[in-house]
């Protein structure tokens, strides 16, 4: 078979295919990647607005003990904490009744158990809002614990220009290589959605750590267009008014929010594919973007291995080469900055782990259906 006077063998055919993914690889590191390694805050602004921290909890009488001093210990002029016990059986209403005797900014909102009526966590975090006295609001959960005392400084800090602020929330090092799967998959994550952002589509944030305003909140009903999915108060919200609102990111160091890891790969898995149930109501031209880039991994990696076996396995080896040398010079400064430093130089072995395993979870909702807010 021949082409514009070309013959065209199965070689040319698997190397055209290699040449195409490696284009399109290149695209996302130098169009959109590379947006995080120049990005530089300008905001300098010397008053902040008041603000509510929100924070849904349920069963989380040890977290809260653990973390919410933090958040009361933060270096800001004015802010409130809003906690929402969510039907805890254990003892959370104690140690938020303990810490209300504490701080006179702490506001408990309770929910109480029916056995007519279940719900997920979009309605505490619902009732959080319209329990806030302030309009200024920030998000994160009873299992996360600020990385410094400036973090509400830091993510209100854009509140009089930006109606939207995506923060980072880094996983906690610990020991093993269940840990280090956990982290690198929030830092490659987080580099997705916070230059994409950058780019001017913003397709999700983490609940952990990101921050509105209540008008924007309520100018789209709260969660009602998407409140039928378990999950999705922070990725499928922001899926939604993203593109209408202004928006901002910080993911300095100062302002993130480390949460606490899964200590074992059944509850990650389950973690997991909580997040493709939500992922799927993405809007198309985000499912695209998303899709293509470890969709053209993977057929990188592919034709890269047949190539190997052939006579054009060294513009293989220079092609994967030229890849790997991109891909560590545009994600070092990003991946260092969101707690990814001992996982820079192990990026190409571990994405190719999460190319085999996400598609497994992802079909795996197929079979099992995930769990709900518990």
């Amino acid at each position: 078979m021949t082409l514009f006077g070309i013959k065209l063998t199965f070689e040319l055919v698997v190397l055209a295919i290699f040449a195409l993914t490696l284009l399109i690889q290149l695209f996302y590191f130098l169009f959109f990647f590379i947006r995080l390694t120049f990005f530089k805050n300008k905001t300098n602004e010397t008053s902040y607005p008041p603000v509510t921290v929100v924070i849904a909890a349920r069963n989380e009488e040890s977290n809260l003990v653990l973390n919410l001093p933090k958040i009361f210990e933060q270096d800001y002029p004015e802010f409130q904490v809003v906690v929402v016990n969510d039907r805890s059986w254990d003892e959370t209403g104690d140690v938020l009744r303990a810490f209300q005797s504490r701080y006179d900014n702490l506001h408990v909102v309770n929910i109480q158990d029916s056995e007519n009526y279940a719900h997920g966590k979009k309605l505490a975090v619902t009732l959080g809002i319209k329990g806030a006295k302030h309009e200024n609001l920030l998000f994160t959960d009873a299992d996360c614990c600020p990385a410094s005392d400036q973090w509400i400084k830091k993510m209100a800090i854009s509140f009089q220009k930006k109606s939207l602020i995506l923060g980072y929330s880094p996983y906690r090092k610990q020991k093993g290589i269940l840990n280090k799967l956990i982290r690198f998959d929030a830092v490659n994550i987080g580099v997705q959605y916070l230059s994409f952002a950058l780019a001017g589509i913003p397709y999700m944030g983490v609940g952990r750590n990101m921050s509105y305003r209540k008008d924007l909140f309520f100018s789209v009903g709260g969660f009602r267009s998407h409140y039928h999915v378990a999950s999705g108060d922070d990725d499928l919200f922001v899926n939604e008014v993203g593109k209408n609102s202004e928006v901002n990111v910080m993911f300095e160091p100062e302002s993130q929010m480390v949460s606490k890891p899964e200590e074992s790969f059944a509850k990650w898995l389950t973690q997991k594919r909580r997040h493709f149930t939500t992922a799927k109501h993405y809007k198309g031209s985000h499912k695209i973007f998303l899709s293509l880039y470890p969709g053209s991994l993977l057929l990188f990696v592919l034709t890269l291995a047949m190539l190997l076996f052939t006579k054009l396995w060294l513009i293989a080896l220079i092609g994967f080469g030229f890849r790997v040398l991109i891909q560590l010079l545009i994600l070092n400064k990003p991946m260092r900055v969101l707690g990814g430093k001992d996982l820079v130089f192990l990026t190409p072995f571990i994405e190719l782990v999460f190319l085999i395993l996400n598609p497994i979870i992802y079909f795996s909702n197929f079979i099992i259906k995930p769990t709900r807010w518990s």
